[in-house]
């Protein structure tokens, strides 16, 4: 782990690497007062893409089929370094929220969340494709110590009561919201009243993953920065940024280049696919803003 701090012009990196600070977060993850001395130096070279690299797809990874499978959770695991995989909130439960959201094909006749998610699950790892997720080491009771999973009824609210805040972000990226698939996402987020404990849909992810994809993750948050990754093919290595700054300065990341793909595997057409494209983007956005303080730093790297 390196001690020295490199000199960084705080007027340059506003104005280079070009952050977002939260103003609707309700969250409480946010870079503290001990965490001042190199946040500057993280947004400048996280925001770059310094720590960001290709996954490898060699012949025999690629045949496990990798859609979304790990999560946006910037700790680490306790057990060391994992094959890097795409991002996502709750990983695998992405692509189950946004259906859940939309046309609800994996939807259980019991109406709930475990159901459909396992549904979901099941039908992916039927087809060949890796699905993943995480604990950690704050899992107790019926929490998975994931706070996609767990603090889901949060995120669900926060999509009803700000629709337009979502909307207008998603759009920032540059992913068209037809007013239609809009009002259905905040419309199903609405109706949705019934939300299954998060250890039983962990139970569920860790009845049908490999174990290098259900990660432990060790820690309490250190979050300073969320990335917006649309650089195709490549992931944030965590690994990597805790060697340089160390176990003070973590990152959310979201590979949203990767929402298509998964979209895709889950929808009979393209106006289904741009649907859950758009469904992914607003549960992981809600899913920063839910976790996450006002003074989160959320950089776009393209």
């Amino acid at each position: 782990m390196k001690s020295n701090t490199v000199d960084v012009d705080k007027e340059y990196v506003d104005q280079q690497i070009k952050y977002m600070e939260l103003e609707f977060a309700e969250g409480k993850i946010e870079a503290g007062p001990d965490q001042q001395e190199r946040l500057a130096e993280v947004t400048e070279r996280v925001g770059r893409g310094e720590f960001h690299r290709t996954i490898d797809w060699d012949e025999s990874f690629w045949k496990m089929k990798m859609l979304l499978a790990r999560c946006v959770d910037g700790r680490i695991p306790a057990e060391g370094a994992n094959p890097l995989a795409p991002n996502a909130a709750g990983g695998t439960e992405t692509i189950f929220v946004a259906d859940d959201l939309t046309t609800q094909r994996y939807a259980s006749e019991d109406g709930t969340t475990l159901g459909g998610y396992t549904n979901l699950v099941k039908a992916l790892s039927a087809e060949g494709y890796v699905v993943g997720g995480h604990t950690g080491e704050h899992a107790h009771g019926d929490a998975s110590d994931c706070g996609a999973n767990d603090k889901l009824p949060l995120i669900y609210a926060y999509m009803v009561h700000h629709p337009d805040v979502l909307r207008d972000l998603t759009e920032s990226l540059g992913i068209v919201v037809p007013v239609k698939t809009h009002e259905r996402i905040v419309g199903n987020s609405a109706a949705r009243t019934e939300f299954s404990a998060g250890k039983g849909l962990l139970n569920v992810l860790q009845d049908n993953a490999r174990e290098e994809f259900v990660d432990k993750l060790h820690g309490d948050h250190k979050e300073v920065i969320a990335v917006i990754n649309m650089r195709k093919g490549t992931t944030l290595d965590r690994d990597a940024l805790a060697a340089e700054f160390g176990p003070e300065y973590e990152a959310f990341n979201v590979d949203a280049w990767a929402f298509e793909e998964a979209a895709r595997v889950t929808s009979f057409d393209e106006d289904e696919v741009q649907q859950k494209v758009i469904a992914m983007a607003y549960y992981n956005l809600a899913t920063t803003l839910v976790l996450a303080g006002k003074k989160m730093r959320v950089v776009v790297l393209k």
